[in-house]
């Protein structure tokens, strides 16, 4: 299949880069996974340039498609249409990508330098997520909080928001407003309940669930989709696990796991994500036990291509503790050193047989 925008110069179909897209423009942050686009003609020449194409149905989505590994939301807009009345004025920005420049139809340009934003929570966390916007509500003082699920939060909305969250540089801010105005509680109840999952200090001096998963972001050194998902799901299945005093949250990797995948598939997540991600979270806590577990029953999993990605994971997790970097280091040297007796199968033969 032919790239997307390069199917829309070849029909003559006019787009800009709109809302999230032309924000990510304009604060020069790398290309999002998803990407929104005002098309300048009707609905009908889009959908004969192509077959594949979705209808949300929901507020500025009249059709969506996945194409090379990104996902495209239009929205259709003849010249003499009014400017999208988006929640955030911020989002009015337009980007040309053939003339390189931004166009401001409603007049936003000196919102988008103002900090502060008067949101509905579940709309902010998108922007405080990828930008430098906050949103400074007391929950507890307002009717910010969600009466009744937002009608427009469909499955495939659900997971464009999510993934725009977790793969921004604040995620956090984002996570931490849908966690407060309820709509994680309508929408993720299993991302919820972390925020009940108490850690012992001696362990966790960061604090309980949500914050030991909210700091694990701040250790990230890539945005990655896969790294992302794993990281904010590599704890779901604690609040589900008994708490024997001796051995708290035992056996919690397995079951996360299985809680994750049902979690990603409900939000339509792709097959390969899903056995990434799942893959990731259930061998998480494996690499702080490599100096302690025989050859063979690590090797398959070190053979994985996953593995750095796994190390990347462990690194997170290990950092809001109270212990030093010293075991991940030390699982970095004995993968390595895997590595090397793999390349040298003579030496690997006479070392472990």
């Amino acid at each position: 299949m032919k790239n997307t925008l390069a199917v829309l110069q070849e029909r003559k179909i006019n787009f800009h880069f709109q809302s999230y897209s032309a924000l990510d423009q304009f604060f020069r942050l790398k290309q999002a996974d998803t990407l929104y686009l005002l098309i300048n003609g009707s609905l009908i020449s889009l959908a004969k340039a192509f077959e594949e194409l979705e209808y949300p149905g929901i507020p500025f989505q009249d059709a969506a498609l996945t194409n090379d590994s990104k996902r495209y939301i239009f929205q259709c807009c003849d010249n003499d249409d009014p400017p999208p009345a988006f929640p955030f004025t911020v989002l009015g920005l337009l980007y040309s990508q053939e003339r390189e420049c931004f166009l401001d139809p409603g007049n936003v340009y000196h919102d988008l330098r103002r900090r502060e934003l008067i949101p509905k929570p579940w709309r902010a966390a998108h922007l405080v997520s990828r930008y430098y916007y906050r949103c400074s509500i007391d929950m507890e003082k307002s009717d910010f909080r969600l009466k009744i699920p937002p009608a427009a939060a469909s499955i495939a909305f659900q997971r464009d928001l999510l993934c725009s969250i977790i793969t921004g540089s604040y995620p956090h801010k984002g996570l931490n407003l849908l966690c407060k105005s309820g709509f994680m509680e309508f929408f993720w109840p299993e991302l919820f309940k972390i925020d009940s999952v108490s850690h012992m200090k001696d362990y966790h001096p960061e604090g309980d669930g949500w914050d030991h998963t909210m700091q694990t972001f701040q250790y990230r050194k890539q945005n990655d989709l896969t790294l992302s998902l794993a990281l904010l799901l590599h704890d779901i299945g604690k609040a589900e696990t008994s708490e024997p005093v001796e051995k708290p949250f035992d056996g919690h990797a397995e079951l996360e796991a299985i809680i994750a995948s049902r979690f990603m598939s409900r939000l339509g997540f792709s097959p390969a994500i899903i056995r990434d991600v799942s893959f990731l979270v259930k061998y998480h806590m494996l690499p702080g036990a490599l100096n302690k577990l025989p050859l063979f029953r690590t090797e398959k999993l070190m053979d994985s291509s996953l593995f750095p990605l796994l190390l990347e994971l462990y690194r997170a997790d290990l950092s809001t503790t109270f212990q030093g970097p010293e075991n991940y280091y030390q699982s970095c040297s004995i993968y390595q050193n895997y590595l090397r007796l793999k390349a040298n199968p003579f030496k690997k033969r006479h070392r472990y047989h």
